[in-house]
């Protein structure tokens, strides 16, 4: 049987408003309500409920964290750094994924506001007029993560997506390569597809390279999709000497469907993935990539998040952390030969 603050009441002999200060430390209550209440309590193994418990406060302790798909470690990642700032601050965490459909985005968001949480970090590929909508008129503290909307009175941490891929497309073209592929997210999305792309074509550019549509594959986040784009592509493109991965998951399918094609990494390939999750410093070979702080990027969000659920100021309310170039053994250490 569900225990209630009802039963609390009735067993202790008293009323529910004392049950409720008892437990809320709102008000004094005589010591022996209070010893009554409290013996009730242990005896009956009561749980209060931190909903109804929170309005009290006008605060329940609940985060809700949105994601596009658990599936990936770069989100994984993010959502070991929001764990353990929300544990250390006694929070509690709502996770809610989404597999980047937008039906269920939208069932989840309505569902914790549903839930009186006290704030939300909300990753997505596409930020939408309904997004927008939501935000403006549930008036929650947000934090969005990889993405930045400037028209939302929210808060954002990322990385410079551009510069990175900008930077990451010079590093081949310093070393003599001239055909760089790249495997990009589609442009609708913000980081991995369309700030990532406009890099890459701009260092071309700046090379006098002009954008080469054969060169440019569009893939998702999913291995084995990456596998079977790239092993297409190389029967149309056999002259390319490098690809960028705008993901370190596109990379390794890249770097596999390289090898069953029977074309060695990085000795006639070079492949430069993003993000460097785990996986990329154990994969054979190990993958050079963009690497962007991303456990700190989900202790950051949350930080802010906390403070601004607390009523703080926060001055920097959109941060850009700083990313590094990390170079393994998916590229050569030696420059390679220009055509």
């Amino acid at each position: 049987m569900k225990i209630t603050i009802d039963e609390v009441a009735r067993r202790a002999g008293v009323s529910k408003a004392t049950v409720s200060r008892v437990m809320n430390d709102s008000k004094p209550v005589k010591q022996e309500k209070y010893d009554r209440v409290m013996q009730v309590i242990e005896e009956l193994g009561f749980i209060p409920n931190p909903v109804a418990r929170g309005l009290a406060h006008q605060k329940t302790g609940l985060v809700g964290v949105v994601i596009p798909d658990i599936t990936n470690p770069f989100f994984a990642e993010l959502v070991k750094g929001i764990e353990e700032v929300v544990r250390d601050k006694n929070y509690n965490m709502v996770l809610c994924n989404t597999f980047h459909n937008f039906e269920k985005e939208m069932s989840y968001l309505k569902m914790l506001r549903e839930k009186y949480v006290d704030g939300i970090i909300f990753m997505t590929a596409k930020v939408t007029h309904e997004h927008r909508e939501f935000f403006r008129s549930s008036q929650l503290p947000v934090t969005f993560i990889n993405r930045k909307c400037e028209d939302l009175n929210v808060s954002s941490i990322d990385i410079d997506n551009y510069q990175a891929a900008h930077d990451i497309t010079t590093f081949f073209l310093k070393r003599g390569h001239r055909r760089v592929a790249i495997i990009r997210a589609p442009l609708t999305d913000k980081t991995s597809g369309y700030e990532r792309f406009h890099g890459y074509r701009d260092a071309m550019q700046a090379y006098g390279i002009e954008l080469n549509a054969s060169l440019v594959m569009r893939s998702n986040f999913k291995i084995e999709n990456t596998y079977r784009t790239v092993r297409r592509f190389l029967r149309e493109e056999p002259a390319v000497t490098a690809i960028f991965a705008t993901s370190d998951l596109m990379a390794i399918g890249a770097i596999k469907a390289l090898q069953d094609e029977g074309i060695q990494v990085p000795h006639q390939v070079e492949v430069a993935g993003f993000d460097d999750i785990p996986m990329a410093s154990y994969y054979h070979p190990s993958i050079t990539t963009v690497r962007q702080p991303i456990t700190e990027m989900g202790r950051t969000a949350t930080k802010i998040l906390i403070r601004e659920i607390n009523g703080e100021k926060v001055k920097n309310r959109n941060l850009i952390l700083p990313y590094q170039l990390i170079c393994r053994e998916s590229t050569l250490t030696s420059k390679v030969s220009g055509e």
